[in-house]
């Protein structure tokens, strides 16, 4: 796949464990207490980094990370404003992540196609 590199060595410096992409993809969080609305900023093999409207999750509580059909069980290791860190019970596969790339890369073009449809609409007089 083009535009989707994985360097193995890079996540051996520092506290990474694998090579992380980034993100902006909707999904959802599910938790023993309800669900929730997320954004996926980043993510690896090992965990991700996620972002929610409100306040996060608590550090230490478990979660299910649900992002266009890819679901991972995982654990909050770190909280900072509306943003926490996961880290998977189990090493998502390669695919898996490999998969949200190439979705992302498809999902940032119909964001784009829509908003250029909205200006037009909007210069057009068909919106307000």
């Amino acid at each position: 796949m083009r535009g989707v590199q994985f360097n193995r060595t890079a996540g051996m410096a520092g506290r990474r464990q694998a090579a992380r992409v980034r993100l902006a993809l909707p999904g959802k969080i599910i938790l023993v207490t309800g669900h929730q609305p997320c954004q996926l900023d980043d993510l690896s093999q090992s965990g991700a980094c996620v972002t929610v409207a409100g306040t996060p999750p608590p550090v230490g509580d478990d979660l299910v990370l649900l992002v266009n059909g890819v679901e991972a069980f995982g654990t909050v290791v770190w909280r900072r404003d509306s943003s926490f860190g996961l880290s998977f019970e189990q090493q998502m596969a390669i695919d898996d992540v490999v998969r949200l790339r190439a979705f992302h890369d498809h999902y940032q073009m119909l964001e784009q196609q829509e908003r250029r449809r909205n200006a037009r609409d909007f210069v057009q007089g068909r919106r307000v």
